[in-house]
C-alpha cells in the first residue's frame, strides 16, 4: 500500500536525488538534461527567490505545480508562487495560490496568517475569522489568530464573540496588553458589564498615559471626559 502511494506521488516528476558531482557544470545544465527532476527544480526556484528574481522564479514553480498538482506541504511550490505574486503586486493571483495552499495543507499557518492580513485590508471580516479559526486549530497558543479574530468580531459588532476573543488573547499573551484590555473594557461597558472598570484599570496599569483609557474610565465613573480646569488662584 505504501509503495502504491509513493508511486502515485508526483508520478510525472523525476525523484532521483542529484549527487554533488551532477552540478559540476552548473544547475542550469543539469536541468536541461533532467528537466523534470524535483530536487533540481526546487533548487532553481529557491535560488531565484533568494536573488529576488521574482518573474523568473515563476517558470520552475509553475512546472513543479503542473507535474505535481497535489503538493500538500505548507512550503510547497504553491506557497512559494504565492510569495512571488505578492512581491510582483499580483493580488488576485496571490490569493488564488494561498487558497490552494490551505486547501491542500491543514497546517499552513503562514498562509492562514497572510490570508487574515489580506482579509483585514479588504475589510472582509468573515474571511479573517475563517482563517483565524483554522490557525487556532493548529496552534491555539499563538496570539496571532486570537488578535485577528477579536478585531474582526468587533468590526462586525459581534460583541459576545469579540469579548471571548479578547479574553483569550489576553490569556495567551497579547503583544499590546494595554490596548487589548482597553478594547475589552470598551466592549464590556457597551453591554453594561461592571467588569469593564477592572479591564480599563488594567489597561492604565500597563500604560498610565493612555488617554483613551483614561477617558473611558471617567465615562464608566459617570464623570465628564474633559473635566473643567481648576484655577489654583481661586480654589
Amino acid at each position: 500500500h505504501a509503495k502504491e502511494i509513493a508511486k502515485n506521488t508526483g508520478p510525472k516528476l523525476d525523484w532521483t536525488a542529484p549527487k554533488p558531482a551532477d552540478f559540476v557544470s552548473g544547475l542550469k545544465d543539469f536541468i536541461q538534461q533532467n528537466p523534470d527532476n524535483y530536487a533540481a527544480l526546487v533548487a532553481q526556484a529557491e535560488g531565484l527567490l533568494q536573488e529576488k528574481k521574482w518573474a523568473e522564479a515563476k517558470a520552475p514553480l509553475q512546472k513543479l505545480i503542473d507535474l505535481y498538482p497535489q503538493q500538500n506541504d505548507a512550503g510547497s511550490a504553491y506557497a512559494m508562487l504565492a510569495h512571488v505574486h505578492r512581491e510582483l503586486g499580483e493580488a488576485d493571483a496571490e490569493l488564488a495560490m494561498l487558497n490552494k495552499v490551505v486547501e491542500l495543507s491543514s497546517d499552513a499557518t503562514d498562509a492562514y496568517e497572510r490570508l487574515m492580513k489580506i482579509g483585514a485590508q479588504r475589510k472582509d471580516w468573515p474571511m479573517v475569522i475563517a482563517n483565524a479559526e483554522r490557525f487556532a486549530a493548529v496552534n491555539p497558543l499563538s496570539r496571532t489568530p486570537h488578535a485577528a479574530e477579536a478585531e474582526a468580531r468587533e468590526a462586525l459588532g459581534e460583541k459576545p464573540a469579540a469579548i471571548r476573543a479578547y479574553r483569550t488573547l489576553l490569556e495567551v499573551g497579547a503583544t499590546d496588553p494595554a490596548e487589548a484590555h482597553y478594547r475589552l473594557a470598551r466592549l464590556l461597558h457597551t453591554t453594561g458589564d461592571p467588569a469593564a472598570k477592572r479591564e480599563v484599570l488594567l489597561a492604565l496599569e500597563d500604560a498610565p498615559r493612555f488617554r483613551a483609557a483614561l477617558a473611558l474610565l471617567l465615562e464608566i465613573n459617570g464623570q465628564p471626559s474633559d473635566p473643567p480646569r481648576v484655577n489654583p488662584n481661586n480654589p
